[in-house]
């Protein structure tokens, strides 16, 4: 289960992800981040997966995707943090 908590300001939007990236939890997300990046002002998406707990390889590819088209990402802990690394230096190409 994931849990997806959208908090925004005058020029971000958060999203906030809690629990496991896989199965049908990733097109939920999908459809949270096309809301969001839709309606966002200057400063884009902020992906917080501090509380993310597994990301299946089909959530790594949707990560990535969504580092492509300009989302910024907050992590903690060595799984977050070594996660979004290897997805910025593929998004970088």
């Amino acid at each position: 289960m994931l849990r997806i908590t959208v908090e925004r300001n005058s020029k971000t939007a958060t999203l906030k992800l809690a629990g496991r990236l896989v199965g049908p939890w990733i097109e939920e997300l999908d459809r949270s981040w096309n809301e969001v990046n839709v309606q966002t002002l200057t400063d884009g998406v902020l992906l917080d997966l501090c509380d993310v707990t597994f990301v299946a390889p089909e959530g790594r590819r949707q990560l990535k995707s969504m580092c492509e088209k300009g989302a910024r990402f907050k992590t903690s802990g060595c799984f977050g943090k070594g996660l979004v690394e290897d997805i910025v230096k593929d998004c970088q190409g």
